[in-house]
């Protein structure tokens, strides 16, 4: 039984949203998997009685989310629908200002937190490799470049505690964003040694296999690194002329 065997035909209203989600939905139910061809357009617009451009247009939308893609000869193919394809768009649609700036911190302490929660069990393994880490912070307090590199590598370490994927990456995708501002904050005198204290206190909490003391030292970190992005986007704002976009 194909795809074109199992739609029902659409009505007109939202069309190109209908589209979408009943090729989602059959990717979903199994129908669909990823590397599947799908139907040309000619034929999903007669099956779901639209037209082409409607058709052309929930392509479109799937392909900016990852989901399908466009290869030689126009066919449109279901992707390998892995976390890091499907989250990445996560990172170019939020615009990060001044009032984007708390809710990027709670989100990201509510999903870095469960998943430091989740991992505080499983976290032995991963210690000594953390502790180097913080080590190499502390050697690094000079070092803002040196440091942002072991930053993110202690960040995504702290992350892949839980051996959740779609976690996980929306983690990573939080993390990511603003990091134009971050640049800024760790050249900030005191600020890489605050932040490398602050790794240390984490992995204190977890070397003792205390979850929520892990998550509260996570906790008072990111309400640090909040507290200098803010601090880096005045000092952007101040340096930058009028026309000019930040981190460009």
């Amino acid at each position: 039984m194909s795809l074109l065997d199992i739609i029902e035909p659409l009505n007109r209203r939202s069309a190109a949203e209908h589209v979408a989600e009943r090729i989602l939905r059959q990717i979903g139910a199994g129908t669909l998997r990823a590397g599947d061809k799908l139907p040309t357009e000619h034929e999903l617009a007669a099956v779901m009685q639209v037209s082409r451009p409607v058709i052309r247009e929930a392509l479109r939308g799937l392909s900016i989310l990852g989901v399908v893609e466009s290869r030689q000869g126009g066919r449109c193919y279901v992707t390998d629908l892995t976390p890091a394809r499907l989250v990445a768009p996560l990172q170019m649609v939020i615009p990060l200002d001044d009032d984007a700036v708390d809710a990027l911190y709670e989100a990201r302490i509510a999903i870095e937190g469960e998943l430091l929660r989740l991992g505080t069990p499983q976290a032995g393994p991963a210690i000594a490799r953390l502790e180097r880490m913080v080590a190499s912070g502390y050697e690094m307090a000079g070092d803002p470049v040196g440091f942002r590199i072991v930053d993110l590598e202690f960040h995504r370490a702290l992350m892949g505690l839980a051996g959740n994927p779609f976690l996980e990456r929306a983690a990573q995708s939080l993390y990511e964003l603003g990091m134009e501002y971050r640049r800024v904050a760790s050249e900030i005198s005191g600020v890489v040694a605050r932040s490398a204290a602050e790794h240390d206190a984490i992995v204190a909490a977890l070397k003792r296999g205390e979850a929520e003391a892990a998550v509260e030292a996570l906790r008072v970190h990111l309400g640090s690194i909040r507290r200098t992005t803010v601090e880096a986007m005045r000092i952007v704002g101040r340096n930058t002329p009028a026309g000019d976009t930040p981190g460009t």
